[in-house]
């Protein structure tokens, strides 16, 4: 099951396009508040604790995480490839790798 996120009527002022009491997929809106802090304070903007903070959404489903997100990676998050392959560059073809 996916974790999902619904946000708490207390603080439906901190978050206008969502619909308190509504469940979402906590991933889709943890990339909406990230989005949004990121335009309203720059995009060197920290986040050192969890982005959906649970003083503010209830949690249903997937597994609970404890502790912060802070300096781990997802695929969607790479911008870089791993230093050990070669870069993928286009090709006739599609993307093939370069060497």
């Amino acid at each position: 099951m996916l974790r999902e996120v619904q946000l708490k009527s207390a603080f439906a002022e901190n978050y206008p396009t969502l619909v308190p009491g509504r469940w979402y997929t906590a991933a889709a809106i943890a990339g909406l508040v990230k989005g949004t802090r990121i335009i309203h304070e720059g995009r060197d903007v920290q986040f050192t604790s969890r982005i959906l903070q649970s003083a503010h959404f209830e949690f249903r489903g997937g597994d609970p995480r404890h502790g912060s997100w802070m300096g781990l990676h997802t695929r969607r998050l790479d911008r870089h490839p791993c230093r050990s392959e070669p870069a993928l560059q286009p090709a006739e073809g599609g993307m093939s790798r370069a060497g």
